[in-house]
């Protein structure tokens, strides 16, 4: 039985990262870019203007005032998608819209708000303005946007293994992208074991319980960009185990749950360790200490494929999520492409005490509260709401070390969870 650090570099030494696919942009959210991207032209083509305003020489304007202004002659109006006509000459400006090629001639641009232009209006009813009066004295290059601001032609714009989010899809499409090279999703399967399960929704019998592990590992697969791929309940059998874990053998991994412990229908440990070879079992954490993690060959035809991941996680859902947690998610993130993949912590002031040394490192579900530099976490949830709520309501794990005892007052490390609706601001 090794540590949960032991266990977690043993098991990411089995991992690697998935092949790559082209998608459609928006298709590709949340994935990590397996390309580097480059701006293939400058962005913007030309000089634009910032501001609504009037695109003036700046010689023209010198020492305008809202006490002196300056007037000059209007020769058109420019909207952005439409080229200017003409250059501005001595004397003249012309009006012009947020994102317009700024015409030749011109050095700034004077806001709306500088000017006598009205107030408070939309829509084009300023077209025929033949004349505008200059308040301000702006330097060349004011409230222009220089060709290639943005970009300029041939810079990198969106690196190799960035996870792509609303911003780099923005500047994607503003290079022109409709496709990009993404690591793709990896695909999970997901196996329930025990003949006491029952699906959600049907009558409980004596001795039975409903089956929480098989909704709750695929939404957390989803939840850390994986598709699930559901591949039913294993009976206490070795049969049975064995034939759902073949069925899923074309996924990228395999997660079971339950009947991986001490007892003599707990099947899964045997089952894996004919099919293939088990990495690692038990770690000294719990809840959940009872695991185990394990490799198979994808086809006994062909030695050079990478092994199949498959984790045997804990039965009892407060052990299962926390190995999904501590042991799969970082895996999931390493498939898909992730740099990092150790948990963020933050370090917390313990509101309450935890006074019963245990003999392993032991997970507790808390409530983290505060803000950075100020937080403080509840230790006692579960004894305070009981197992389930304590699940359902917390929203981060903080791992208490083995035979440790915290106090009141004392700073300790928590793991905040993304996926329980916290509001906690990193």
């Amino acid at each position: 039985m090794g540590s949960y650090q032991e266990a977690l570099e043993k098991l990411l030494g089995h991992i690697t990262i998935l092949d790559v696919e082209e998608k459609q942009l928006l298709e590709s959210l949340g994935q990590v870019l397996a390309e580097d991207v480059r701006a293939g032209f400058n962005v913007p083509a030309s000089r634009t203007s910032g501001p609504d305003g009037y695109a003036v020489i700046s010689q023209d304007v010198k020492g305008a005032c809202k006490e002196s202004p300056i007037v000059l002659a209007v020769t058109e109006t420019v909207r952005a998608g439409r080229l200017p006509r003409s250059r501005v000459k001595r004397g003249t400006a012309v009006r012009i819209m947020t994102g317009s090629v700024v015409p030749e001639g011109a050095d700034c641009v004077v806001r709306f708000e500088d000017t006598d232009e009205p107030g408070g209006k939309n829509g084009p009813s300023c077209l025929k303005i033949r004349e505008v009066k200059i308040y301000v004295s702006p330097s060349p290059g004011a409230n222009i946007r220089p060709t290639g601001s943005n970009a300029r032609e041939g810079r990198l714009v969106v690196s190799r293994g960035t996870v792509i989010g609303p911003a780099q899809i923005s500047a994607l499409a503003a290079l022109g992208r409709r496709r990009v090279t993404v690591v793709r999703r990896p695909v999970i399967g997901v196996i329930a074991t025990g003949d006491e399960l029952v699906s959600p929704g049907k009558g409980l019998p004596p001795g039975k319980t409903y089956d929480c592990n098989t909704a709750a590992m695929a939404s957390l697969v989803m939840h850390y960009g994986g598709i699930p791929r559901i591949l039913g309940r294993a009976r206490d059998k070795e049969a049975s185990v064995r034939a759902r874990i073949e069925k899923g053998m074309t996924s990228d991994a395999i997660i079971t749950t339950g009947g991986v412990s001490m007892g003599d229908f707990d099947l899964v440990r045997l089952t894996l360790g004919k099919l293939g070879k088990i990495v690692f079992s038990r770690i000294k954490m719990g809840p959940g200490a009872a695991l185990a993690f394990g490799v198979i060959p994808r086809s006994s035809n062909n030695e050079s494929s990478f092994p199949l991941p498959v984790f045997a996680l804990a039965g009892p859902p407060t052990g299962c999520l926390i190995n999904f947690e501590t042991l799969v998610r970082p895996a999931l993130l390493k498939m898909r492409g992730f740099e990092r993949v150790d948990h963020p912590t933050v370090g917390a002031i313990a509101v309450d005490s935890v006074s019963d040394r245990k003999p392993i490192a032991f997970v507790r579900w808390t409530n983290l509260t505060g803000t950075e530099g100020k937080y403080r976490v509840e230790l006692n949830v579960a004894e305070r709401m009981g197992g389930l709520a304590s699940i359902a309501t917390a929203n981060s794990l903080t791992i208490i070390p083995e035979g440790a005892v915290i106090n009141a007052g004392e700073k300790v490390q928590v793991l905040p969870l993304d996926w329980c609706g916290s509001d906690i601001r990193l």
